[in-house]
């Protein structure tokens, strides 16, 4: 006797995608990182703009600082400003934020020491017709040094290949639907904490049965070459 799994029903997508590009004044948590020689938070806010599809997506900027201090992002509109002073705070305002959007909107989340590639806007929207409910595309490189007995699920779309992740980190997409049926959980990390345990999150939406998947190659890395996405002759 075949028993039948009930699968799951993903909404659609409506409208284009929300891009919540997230900065701060000053980051105390990425001062010790290694980073390119021409690095800057600014060229990686540049490389955003130049590589969006304004066709596919909208930008929104949120800046956590200090009232009147300046801001590369000053000059860009949308920008919401606020003061929460740590990373987890932060986060935690994009949360009210998506609260308060349809729930079949596509969000990506960005932190502001990622670059992307070309066409990155269409990427993910292909991923989101696959029956999986986070993404990321930034293809970790600790995966394949860090995790010896990692096993994945491989899926494929017309220009991208896709596996399953058990972790990224808070530069991901997801429906705002999932999101705030996931908001127990995007909290728990992030309250009474300086720095979300994205790491220890993404954890317990697996076990709560979500699917994460990440593009290969990646589509964007985070700007610390130890960690940067494979295969890609990045340019910082």
């Amino acid at each position: 006797m075949f028993f039948w799994r009930r699968k799951k029903t993903y909404t659609p997508i409506a409208g284009k995608i929300e891009v919540l590009s997230r900065h701060c004044y000053v980051s105390k948590i990425s001062k010790h990182k290694e980073r390119p020689p021409n690095f800057s938070h600014e060229r990686c806010f540049q490389n955003l703009l130049d590589t969006i599809d304004p066709s596919l997506a909208n930008l929104t900027c949120f800046l956590d600082a200090p009232p009147n201090t300046p801001h590369y992002t000053d000059s860009y509109s949308p920008l919401i400003r606020f003061k929460r002073g740590s990373e987890a705070g932060s986060f935690l305002f994009l949360l009210d934020h998506i609260a308060a959007l349809p729930p079949t909107t596509l969000i990506y989340l960005v932190e502001d020491d990622y670059i992307h590639r070309p066409n990155w806007t269409s990427i993910l929207l292909e991923a989101f017709t696959l029956p999986i409910d986070y993404a990321t595309l930034y293809d970790h490189q600790d995966k394949y040094f860090d995790y010896p007995n990692l096993t994945s699920k491989i899926f494929a779309t017309p220009h991208c290949h896709w596996r399953t992740t058990p972790s990224t980190t808070h530069t991901f997409a997801a429906r705002a639907q999932t999101i705030l049926e996931d908001l127990p959980i995007h909290r728990r990390y992030s309250q009474g904490r300086t720095i979300s345990a994205d790491h220890q999150k993404f954890l317990a939406l697996n076990k709560r049965g979500r699917t994460l998947v990440s593009s290969l190659p990646g589509y964007s890395t985070h700007a610390e070459p130890k960690f940067a996405s494979p295969c890609v002759a990045w340019e910082f």
